[in-house]
């Protein structure tokens, strides 16, 4: 009788500690920059439809919730440090890209840290005048207060222009 119940012991106390481990393993590689933490994905955004922004513009409720690909010219670049904790449990860069395609503009968001840009390529890496293939995801957001709603694109992958 004593048997079956060492026998349970020793499960539950293996049980125990590789769910210990595994946690510290998790906590470990928190102390990691979220840059080391993510290896550079390779994604094939020329698989997907290039989407003019004009259109994206016109009909933001089609491509809600899409991973759409976009193709133009940065024009601007402004990243800017959030200190709110609430996002993402630490401070973070968030960049805003303004890009223009023979169509028209749109601001693209890189949440940093924070965000789900998979490729090795980050938005602060970007210059005026490069011309890039973006996979964006759409997130269509109304406010409570304002009327209509605001189209929020953010990148999940990024890829220069080959010629």
């Amino acid at each position: 009788m004593t048997t079956p119940l060492i026998r349970i012991g020793l499960r539950l106390i293996i049980f125990i500690l590789s769910g210990v481990i595994g946690l510290h393993s998790v906590l470990a590689a928190d102390e990691f920059t979220p840059s080391s933490q993510v290896s550079s994905v390779r994604i094939s955004v020329a698989s997907y439809e290039r989407i003019p922004i004009n259109r994206l513009l016109a009909r933001p409720d089609h491509y809600q919730m899409r991973e759409i690909r976009i193709t133009g010219t940065v024009l601007a670049i402004q990243t800017e440090i959030i200190p709110n904790r609430m996002i993402c449990g630490s401070a973070h860069e968030r960049t805003t890209l303004l890009i223009e395609d023979d169509s028209g503009q749109i601001e693209i968001l890189d949440q940093g840290a924070c965000g789900k840009n998979v490729g090795a390529l980050k938005a602060p890496m970007l210059k005026a005048g490069q011309q890039i293939h973006l996979l964006v995801r759409i997130m269509i957001s109304t406010s409570l207060g304002a009327s209509g709603s605001s189209v929020e694109t953010t990148i999940r992958y990024i890829d220069l222009v080959r010629d």
